[in-house]
């Protein structure tokens, strides 16, 4: 019996050189273009009546919960929101989402965590939104980056003052433009606000400015841009210089920047630039999982199973209390045909995640290789019973292996 893959729905500020700042507010003198604001396109009750109906459904809880935001229902948006993530451990845009909600919820905190006099009260949601900033970024460089239409930091978070408000206009369009995945027209704001500078002074630019302008660029696939623009960020990490810090960039780590561009290079086909990347990111922090994440991924593109599942398997050692990274070794062994391994390992994954409806799926398959049929009748019909709409497919197929197991 194939093995059917189940899917998810998936500090020292630097200014901007006052040659370009000068440049963009002459670019710019009509003065007539608006900031770009996020708006609601589905009705809020629409999103209300999904997750009514398919309340084990991620990506339903993450949508309503950025509906909330947008409508500042904030203790609605980060309840939703951590039900997705709860669901989903690595959905990416939960978490990115989450790292930005109490900002929303107190504007001045940008300034506050910037000038380093955050309230005592707000100490420790602060750091959890650091953690979770980060996390969405190592879990996928590409994340989509519509919570950043939402987050609205001020122009201080970028040592913009005087006469840059035109940057700033342009900025907070390119982060509007995230909202609806217009990747290439955010990248077209950024990239304007660059001007005619020349390479030399491109890579003297910011390096929150040079940051998001990589990620725009590597969702609308200039890679060369997103590349150069991380080769930069992480020198400078490297060399402890003109590195921002605060909410408004994702790391300070160089290492952090490191991985990041090997992601990049693989997802722009050029693995074997990015496996030593990833492999010298392991070696300063062996702690990194997903590096073996993205490498075991690699290697399964490569057609070298037994590689890839050796990746898994450090991954799950690196960080154990990841019920995601459980799954992701059950799954792989699943399709590698090794049923016994795969139902011991999906087994723990249940255990640690019991939200997460796609394991019973995959445990199901797995029991049912290694001849416990009852566990499988029984994973089966909870699958069937938690598993959102979106996956029919997947609840029709083990509709049929449960009549055969009847």
């Amino acid at each position: 019996m194939p093995y059917d893959r189940v899917t998810a729905p998936q500090g020292r500020r630097s200014r901007l050189p006052a040659r370009l700042v000068a440049l963009l507010g002459l670019l710019l003198l009509p003065a007539a273009l608006p900031a770009q604001r996020a708006t609601l396109r589905v009705p809020l009750g629409t999103l209300e009546d999904r997750v009514a109906a398919d309340s084990m459904d991620p990506a339903a809880h993450y949508d309503l919960g950025l509906a909330y935001w947008l409508s500042r229902r904030y203790d609605e948006a980060e309840r939703h929101l951590r039900r997705a993530i709860a669901i989903e451990p690595h959905l990416a845009p939960g978490y990115l989402a989450l790292a930005y909600l109490p900002y929303a919820r107190r504007p001045k905190l940008w300034d506050e965590v910037r000038k380093g006099k955050v309230p005592a009260e707000l100490t420790a949601a602060v750091e959890e939104a650091d953690r979770f900033r980060r996390k969405a970024f190592l879990i996928d460089p590409l994340v989509d980056l519509k919570p950043l239409a939402l987050m609205i930091p001020p122009a201080s978070s970028f040592g913009l003052k005087g006469n840059s408000e035109a940057v700033y206009t342009y900025i907070m369009n390119g982060f509007g433009s995230f909202w609806d995945g217009q990747y290439g027209r955010a990248y077209q704001f950024f990239h304007e606000i660059g001007g005619n500078a020349s390479e030399e002074e491109h890579q003297r630019f910011p390096s929150w400015f040079l940051w998001y302008e990589a990620l725009a660029a590597a969702h609308a696939n200039d890679f060369d841009r997103a590349t150069t623009n991380l080769r930069t960020l992480l020198a400078r990490a490297q060399s402890d210089q003109n590195v921002d810090a605060g909410a408004a960039i994702a790391f300070s780590e160089a290492n952090h920047y490191r991985y990041t561009l090997a992601c990049i290079l693989d997802q722009a086909g050029r693995a074997r630039e990015a496996i030593p990347l990833l492999e010298e990111a392991l070696t300063v922090d062996a702690g990194l999982y997903m590096a073996h994440a993205r490498l075991a991924a690699i290697y399964a593109d490569q057609k070298r199973p037994q590689a890839s599942l050796e990746e898994r398997r450090r991954a799950v050692a690196a960080n154990p209390d990841d019920p995601g990274l459980l799954f992701d070794l059950g799954e792989a062994l699943a399709r590698a045909g090794q049923g016994a391994e795969a139902y011991a390992i999906l087994k723990q994954a249940r255990e640690a995640n019991p939200l997460n409806f796609r394991t019973l799926y995959v445990l199901g398959w797995a029991a049912q290789q290694v001849g416990r049929n009852d566990e499988a009748k029984d994973a089966y019909r909870s699958f069937i019973a938690l598993a959102p709409s979106s996956f029919a497919e997947q609840k029709a197929t083990a509709t049929a292996r449960l009549e055969t197991l009847q």
